[in-house]
Order: structure tokens, then sequence, then C-alpha cells
């Protein structure tokens, strides 16, 4: 079968190209021919470049703009892509393969930011999924002719996958309608092992970790910050560790010069070992406006650690409250503030749910989920 994945991040990767990284992987190994379309970006990706030392077929498309650059640039760019595209379709190239299925990963309305290739599917026999990684809670991004655009996409789909349960029923209350094609799917972990680490010593500073790209309106560290430059949070001996990398780099360590909080925040930048992060860090903050469901926490609860996080997307289908973490009941510094205090108190107990994090991960991740996505792509393929 002739398969194409279609990628919509506009960084070099991600967690939510892991679940159709694993997918297309499996399609080599079984001798399918794999097609993936993704952005162009200014710095290539190794893993994509590493697809095509395995045999896929690596196209590239408009579409780039980084939000680094400023107004006038970003306002110009975006002009000469609009330009291009009404001129030459972007997805031009990839549908003139004729693939037997297009699976589509991106947000759950991306769709409107590639209206070239939903406009062309819409009139196209090519069957397509939709692997939405993550939706927006707070407040409704779309209005009423992007949603009536969207339901069409999404009824036409063969499959709609989402990565929690929490992000379909969004879904259904943006769109004003159920969505019986949906499937949930959750998405691989990174991990060397899956036993639990040991706990770390407490006698030294407590460490949270983050683990998450560097971008404050989806991860929400800055809500952490300001935590942290609480009274008393400044009287406790207590650090922030930061791991990734992202836009917001600059604007972080700004905020935590301004906030006076440097000496106890540390950036760390990419890891390429999760497992090492978590010998380190005696538990996980996540403190997200939105959410699929994160690698990241299930990477730090398989590790044995407690998760401290905000009620959004997966979360809570994940952890529950008190038992394998703490749930902050909405993203805001109180709510923050509140959960990260109910899990102070019990600092005795963290490696007690530490250990029931790693059990509950073990309960509810699928070991194979590449696998499981191939089979729902051979279901609803073309045969060629």
């Amino acid at each position: 079968m002739k398969i194409a994945f279609i990628s919509f991040i506009k960084d070099p990767w991600g967690g939510s190209e892991e679940l159709w990284a694993a997918a297309a992987e499996e399609a080599l190994k079984k001798d399918h021919e794999v097609i993936i379309s993704a952005v162009k970006l200014n710095v290539p990706s190794p893993r994509l470049e590493a697809f095509a030392t395995k045999g896929a077929t690596v196209q590239y498309r408009r579409g780039f703009i980084n939000p680094s650059w400023k107004q006038r640039e970003r306002i110009i760019r975006k002009v000469i892509i609009f330009g291009q595209n009404k001129i030459q379709n972007p997805f031009s190239e990839l549908l003139a393969t004729n693939p037997d299925m297009i699976v589509f990963t991106g947000a759950a309305y991306a769709m409107l930011l590639n209206r070239e290739l939903f406009d062309s599917l819409a009139t196209n026999p090519i069957p397509y999924l939709l692997n939405i990684q993550v939706n927006v809670e707070y407040g409704r991004p779309i209005n009423s002719e992007e949603a009536s655009y969207i339901r069409k996409v999404y009824e036409k789909a063969s499959s709609v996958i989402f990565v929690s349960e929490r992000n379909r029923q969004t879904a259904e209350r943006h769109l004003l309608q159920s969505i019986p094609n949906a499937t949930i799917l959750r998405n691989p972990v990174n991990l060397s092992k899956l036993s639990p680490l040991p706990f770390p010593e407490t006698g030294t500073s407590i460490r949270f970790g983050i683990t998450a790209n560097l971008l404050v309106n989806h991860k929400g560290q800055d809500l952490a910050f300001e935590v942290m430059r609480m009274t008393k949070w400044k009287d406790r001996d207590v650090e922030l560790h930061l791991y990734g990398s992202g836009y917001d780099e600059n604007y972080l360590r700004q905020l935590a010069d301004f906030f006076g909080i440097t000496g106890r925040v540390k950036f760390h930048g990419k890891v390429s070992d999760i497992r090492e992060v978590w010998k380190e860090n005696h538990a996980m903050l996540l403190p997200s406006l939105n959410e699929g469901m994160p690698l990241a926490i299930v990477e730090a609860m398989i590790c044995g650690r407690p998760v401290i996080t905000t009620d959004v997307g997966g979360n809570t289908e994940w952890i529950r409250d008190g038992k394998e973490g703490f749930i902050a009941g909405g993203a805001n510094i109180f709510a923050i503030d509140d959960a990260m205090e109910r899990a102070w108190q019990r600092i005795g107990e963290w490696e007690k749910i530490g250990n029931a994090a790693h059990i509950r991960a073990m309960e509810l991740y699928d070991p194979m989920p590449g696998s499981t996505l191939l089979q729902i792509i051979l279901q609803h393929g073309r045969r060629s």
C-alpha cells in the first residue's frame, strides 16, 4: 500500500510527530511505500532525513514562518506564501503520487490552515485519516463558518484519531456535532527502559522538572515562574529545571531575571535520554494551557515520578488527583500554586505516589501504537 503522512509541525521535531513516525516505521518494515510531506524549515529535521535513508520519499512544502521574525517580515512572508499557493497547490506533488491513504497529523482545527489539501480531497477518492494531537479548551478558537468547514472534513475522514477522550469531547462541543468515526489512540513513549527509577535523595534542593518545548502559549512555563516568585516558594529550597527548546526561550530567561528567580531556574536544552532527567528530578511540573496527551507526562510516570499538571487534554485520564499526582483545576497561578502546595504538604509520600504513577502508566500505555495506527490505515486504505 502507498501511504502518505502529512506533518503540520513547524519545528524540526516534536511529540506530536511520534505516532505517525512510529506507523511509518512499521509500514517500511512491512514493505509498504511511504511518502512524507513536511513543511520546509530553515533547519532540516534529522528524523525526516533518517526516513529518507530508510526508503521513504520525503517531500517538502512551503509554509514556514518563524515566530521570532519581525512582524513586517512575517507579513511579507505570509503574502508571498498566499500568492504562491494560489498559483500552485502546495500539496500538488503529494496528490500526484495518488496514495492509497493520507494520514494528516495536526491540531484539531489545523485543516483551516491547509484548505488547499482538504478542498482537493473533498472531490478526490483518496481516503484520509485525521491524527489529532491537541485541542484548545479555553474559549472557542473557531467561528461558525470555520466550524462548518471542519465538520465536513471530519465527516469525510475514514477515521478521526484523538490522543485523548477529552480532546474529542472538546471538538464535539466546538463543532456542535458528535464525531462517530472517532478513535482514541495513545502516543508512543521514547524510553530505553520501562522500569521505575530510584527516587532521588530529598536532603538537597527539591527539583521540579519541566520537559516540554519552550512555548508559553502551549506549555505555560511562565505560569510556573509566576508561582516560583511567591514568597513562600522563594523561602523553600526548590529549583525549577527546564528541558527543551523553543521560540520562547529568550523570553523565559528574561522573565526569570525579571522575577528574581534566575538562580533557581535552570535551562538544560533538549536531552536525548529522558531517563537521565528523572534520575535527577523529584517531580514533574507541567502547567499547560492546552494539550492532547503529553508524552512527557507518560514518560515521567513510567520513570516513577509524581506529576503536577493542569486539567487540560488527557491529563486527568492518566492522573487521578492525589494518587498518581496533583491536578490544578485551571491554567492559572492560583490553581497551579494550590496543586503544588498540596503536593508539597505530602512530599514524604512522593516516592509512593511515583510508584503508583508507574503502575498506572503501565496499565494505560499502548506498547506498540505505531502498529495500531498502521492497522487502522490498512483497514481503511485503498488496495493498490
